[in-house]
């Protein structure tokens, strides 16, 4: 269990990452003409910490958000495309305490010394999943079968099937894949107890299909981390879905109104911001992490005094998909880059067709033809841009990524204000 930690406690403990980030250029020029907070009410006037601002100010772009030199530190991909992704840095030490969070997890889960655990998230990329889980499962000290899904599903389910593998940890997507292999086969793992899933959310649809191909009765999600911010919440076994407990010796974590910048009252929902309490060499305070949260009062039947949250979901348009965040900016890149003939008014439709992902744009032209003629570079510029669909098409995680291009004022609109909704996803309950 993680240590409860009083409000006062955390906020000591962030005005020591804070004195850490005034070593940095960027946070030197964030909060020129400020003082250094004083209470609580005076931490939250300080501007809140951006995706594009990690995006623009961390190595390799920049180091300004380093507040030591650079040596003695990893450095992981936390989304984006290859020629906007976003990077982080930890030093050794950080990153040895963002996986001990992580065991911690693992061990309120019930994984043990004894399990064998299959290791399915993809490696490469500078995405620290793979690697991460590699250093969690060493500390709990139980069998590591590090598979990835960088081979084919077939391959996969074989070589779970061969080790008897207790425990698979990896993205629904390839959950489903195997219960289709397990129908198709009729080979079983006889010891698996536990599948824990991360990166997306699974269908109740797609969980009974699982549950029962699989003969697995533990299904649960993984806890709530960013590779920006590390470990934010972690569910007990009284968590129903989408419910973490706060682990509050290691993050400080804010409910806000994104517009008025104010905290939210609990049971309203509003803008999750986090500050690292563990990191120095790359701090982060106030980030707005992309994702929407309630906070959930009384206490929770298993006994812990961290207090609970529930998920709500993204902020705005960005989404996620096979444990990446998606930008919606890179489809107007992408448009833009492409050419003249598309207009920049578009959205994007993800669907859950029989337990597969289906990712259909659908893009407004002047001149439908002629945008015709551009389609296969606009498609091209997409997985350029996006390597998590370039992954999730090799790997069989998507079943396919569509262009529809239609003419000007075809696509649904606001009513009200006549804005298009660029995103719409229907794997969202």
């Amino acid at each position: 269990m993680f240590n409860f930690v009083s409000k006062d406690v955390r906020l000591e403990s962030a005005l020591e990452i804070y004195d850490a980030a005034m070593r940095s250029n960027f946070y030197k020029r964030k909060y020129e003409g400020r003082k250094k907070p004083s209470n609580y009410d005076s931490w939250m006037k300080l501007p809140v910490l951006t995706r594009e601002e990690i995006q623009q100010n961390a190595f390799p772009r920049s180091r300004d958000m380093l507040s030591m030199p650079l040596e003695n530190m990893i450095v992981i991909s936390t989304g984006g495309s290859s020629g906007n992704a976003r990077y982080t840095v930890y030093t050794h030490q950080e990153w040895d305490l963002f996986c001990d969070t992580q065991a911690k997890v693992m061990k309120i889960f019930g994984i043990r010394p004894d399990d064998r655990v299959a290791n399915l998230f993809i490696a490469g990329h500078m995405w620290p999943s793979f690697l991460g889980l590699h250093e969690t499962i060493k500390r709990i000290g139980a069998v590591h079968l590090p598979i990835s899904s960088n081979i084919p599903p077939e391959e996969i389910f074989s070589l779970c099937v061969e080790f008897d593998a207790t425990v698979i940890i990896s993205l629904p997507t390839l959950f489903v894949f195997m219960a289709d292999l397990a129908r198709k086969t009729g080979q079983k793992m006889p010891s698996l107890r536990m599948l824990n899933y991360a990166g997306e959310q699974l269908s109740a649809e797609a969980e009974k299909h699982v549950r029962e191909s699989l003969g697995v009765s533990d299904i649960r999600p993984a806890a709530y981390t960013s590779a920006d911010a590390g470990l934010m919440g972690y569910p007990c076994k009284y968590c129903k879905n989408g419910i973490y407990h706060i682990p509050t010796d290691f993050q400080l974590i804010e409910i806000i109104d994104p517009d008025s910048m104010a905290p939210v009252n609990a049971g309203e929902r509003g803008a999750i911001v986090v500050t690292n309490l563990g990191r120095k060499s790359f701090p982060v305070i106030r980030y707005m992490i992309g994702d929407d949260g309630i906070a959930l009062t009384g206490e929770c039947q298993c006994g812990d005094p961290n207090p609970r949250f529930k998920l709500m979901g993204r902020s705005g348009d960005d989404f996620k998909l096979g444990g990446g965040f998606i930008a919606m900016e890179e489809f107007d890149r992408a448009l833009s880059e492409t050419g003249p003939e598309f207009s920049l008014n578009y959205n994007v439709e993800i669907t859950d067709v029989g337990n597969q992902v289906i990712i259909v744009l659908g893009v407004e032209a002047p001149d439908v033809k002629k945008a015709g003629l551009l389609k296969q570079k606009l498609y091209d510029s997409i997985l350029m841009r996006i390597n998590e669909f370039k992954v999730g098409l090799k790997l069989g995680y998507i079943d396919k990524l569509e262009v529809n291009i239609v003419a000007l004022g075809t696509l649904p609109r606001n009513p009200r204000t006549g804005k298009i909704k660029k995103l719409i996803d229907r794997r969202i309950a």
